[in-house]
């Protein structure tokens, strides 16, 4: 018992030797100084929200203004414009975004409209819903959104809507999406499977009740520097006057816009991301049975048996020497087709420029359309060049801009000519709150 208590005591005493030494000598390496190493960025990098207040006003031979206000879980924006390019149009909107965040909830409910008067009057207000429940295994988002239409006085409306279930815990098992179309006071559903494996998505779905089946094929490859696109689509096709309504063309709308049917649609594209630049070329085959095409007095009308082809090519570059920043878009487009398709050119080029030199702002965007067709006769090529330059001194940029700057009073539509030049000049104000 003795010989016990002798070998505890000893084993004591050689622990607290060990405990002695290990605090009397640091035996780790001493720790970096975290100030002087430089972690790399990581590729995709996610930027912060901006707390922002943008407002801008310009007036002259044309005038209008811009609101933005951006207070990360809400924003507020609105716009209108008075011109006269080629008729006196009177163009607004207004768009107000809020984010809510709940335990497994996300809602993001909104709020839009827009204004057009030239030859009609419309008015559309869109209340909306987007949202995401987060369960295991499924993950359910969606959106949902009604538009109430007055035009002229007569009021119509349409909705429409989306929800995906995401199965995020069950590997290579498909989203199942259903969307839906409420319009003509029909609802017209389709039903939707994507699947991804690492850089591959594919998309297959159809409408629902068409009649005959309208499948719809779509498969995407993108990682960090290209993106390829490849689709096939046949069937009915429906559409809303939302998706159609377009207010730089003196098209006259009323609700319905018919369906279209498609024998076959085959979409190409690759995209090429380098740095700051990117290369897209693609291409479109359609064969119509039935298309969308503007006839007299600029109604929507069916037209049958169209086939048509349509290249573009895109390139958008972003140079930075110092204090001098260059930015620039070309979009080019090529179409053919064995039909007449109303205000569609065989060669379409707008182009975007700007460049920044200190707090000097200088920008031009070039348009130029070929010969088409009109709705009565064959309409000339033109090009528009319109140009801006401004000082931006800390928040505060004064601008003056000229659109039309080389005077074009070609015809752009039937019985439409360009007005000429004009001028106008303008404020903006551009705050980090």
């Amino acid at each position: 018992m003795l010989g016990c208590n002798t070998q505890v005591q000893r084993n004591r005493e050689h622990l607290v030797l060990y405990l002695l030494l290990l605090f009397g000598y640091d035996s780790l390496p001493p720790l970096p100084d975290l100030s002087k190493i430089s972690l790399p960025e990581p590729v995709l990098w996610i930027q912060p929200a901006e707390r922002g207040l943008l407002i801008n006003g310009y007036a002259g031979q044309f005038y209008g203004g811009d609101l933005d206000l951006d207070l990360n879980t809400l924003r507020a924006r609105g716009q209108f414009t008075r011109n006269n390019e080629w008729d006196s149009t009177d163009i607004g909107s207004a768009q107000v975004t809020a984010a809510v965040t709940l335990p497994r909830l996300w809602l993001k409910p909104n709020l839009n409209a827009q204004l057009l008067r030239r030859r009609d009057d419309y008015t559309q207000i869109t209340p909306g819903l987007g949202f995401a429940i987060f369960t295991s295994p499924v993950v359910a988002a969606g959106m949902f959104d009604y538009s109430h239409w007055i035009i002229n006085n007569e009021t119509s409306s349409e909705a429409t809507g989306e929800i995906s279930f995401i199965f995020d815990r069950i590997t290579y098992f498909p989203s199942m999406i259903v969307r839906g179309i409420y319009t003509g006071r029909k609802l017209k559903p389709s039903l939707f499977a994507q699947l991804h494996i690492s850089g591959f998505h594919l998309e297959f779905g159809s409408p629902i009740r068409t009649g005959f089946p309208s499948p719809i094929l779509n498969i995407t490859y993108s990682d960090l520097w290209i993106e390829a696109t490849a689709g096939v689509q046949t069937g009915v096709k429906h559409n809303t006057l939302g998706e159609y309504f377009k207010p730089e063309l003196p098209i006259r709308y009323r609700i319905d816009i018919p369906a279209e049917t498609i024998r076959v649609v085959v979409d190409l594209g690759i995209t090429l991301n380098i740095r700051n630049q990117s290369f897209t070329v693609g291409g479109t085959y359609k064969e119509w049975l039935y298309r969308l095409n503007i006839g007299e007095d600029y109604e929507i009308s069916p037209t049958r048996d169209i086939k048509e082809t349509n290249l573009k090519m895109c390139a958008r570059n972003n140079l930075c020497f110092g204090r001098i920043d260059v930015r620039n878009a070309l979009h080019v487009q090529y179409n053919t087709n064995d039909s007449a398709i109303t205000f569609l050119p065989d060669i379409g080029i707008i182009d975007t420029f700007e460049l920044g030199v200190g707090s000097l702002e200088l920008s031009a965007d070039f348009r130029y359309l070929s010969q088409r067709s009109g709705t009565g006769k064959s309409l000339p090529r033109h090009y528009i060049i319109n140009t801006k330059a401004g000082l931006r001194l800390h928040f505060l940029k004064l601008y003056f801009t000229v659109h039309n700057i080389t005077d074009e009073k070609s015809q752009v539509y039937d019985d439409y000519f360009y007005t000429g030049r004009q001028y106008a000049g303008g404020l903006e104000i551009k705050h980090p709150l």
